[in-house]
């Protein structure tokens, strides 16, 4: 069973998330990936996030998990602080690096207001609302199954 971490990062009233463009079906979803042999949710998490926008996790918590289909069964969603930092760009010895480079199955991290989130082609409507709620009325100190 596949498990995957993704992070919620929210700066200056803008959600970084990852605009995907996979063989022409274009859709948004959250920073983040599968987790490598022997890794924890919390390393994936920030490797992932190093990987695809060149950010550094400086503490994450731990709001929500959601059950999906293959390839990733159990996601682990995250509210991540970061470093300060300067440009996003997927690094690019990433495995998103190399997808770009072929072009067909593209990643491009996006840095979206906060009242737009809601208007997004989210690939998971279901963490999608659950995000809005929180931006609303706060994110849970204990994590939500979804």
């Amino acid at each position: 069973m596949a498990q995957a971490a993704r992070a919620i990062i929210i700066e200056n009233g803008k959600m970084l998330v990852m605009r995907r463009n996979k063989y022409g079906n274009e859709y948004f979803t959250l920073v983040g990936g599968r987790l490598g042999n022997d890794e924890t949710p919390e390393q994936a998490l920030v490797r992932e996030v190093m990987e695809e926008t060149g950010l550094t996790v400086t503490s994450a918590q731990l709001v929500f998990t959601e059950e999906h289909a293959e390839p990733y069964n159990s996601q682990y969603i995250y509210l991540c602080q970061i470093a300060p930092h300067a440009d996003v760009v997927i690094q690019e010895d990433s495995e998103e690096g190399q997808m770009n480079r072929h072009g067909a199955n593209m990643h491009h991290p996006f840095w979206v207001a906060l009242k737009s989130f809601d208007d997004l082609p989210f690939r998971t409507p279901q963490l999608q609302a659950a995000i809005v709620q929180a931006l609303k009325k706060g994110f849970p100190k204990k994590p939500v199954a979804l």
